[in-house]
């Protein structure tokens, strides 16, 4: 079948929508073990990165910065 059995027209793209490859609703309800959230993330990788101990002084450092600056 063509694009134009489906009446989709030619300009349309799907594939640049946010969710096209987002895996929604994997989980139904917040997880109650730690175990369960890493099954999960073994079938889907989501969330905030680990972060090393470096990452983490950096940003916070980044923030403080910010945060002055602001107060200025």
């Amino acid at each position: 079948m063509k694009d134009e059995d489906y009446n989709i027209p030619e300009d349309q793209d799907y594939t640049s929508a946010v969710s096209a490859y987002d895996c929604t609703g994997l989980i139904p309800a917040g997880t109650v073990h730690e175990k369960e959230l890493e099954a999960y993330k073994e079938l889907y990788p989501f969330g905030a990165p680990d972060m090393s101990s470096q990452e983490i002084a950096q940003m916070r450092e980044k923030n403080k910065k910010d945060a002055s600056d602001t107060a200025k």
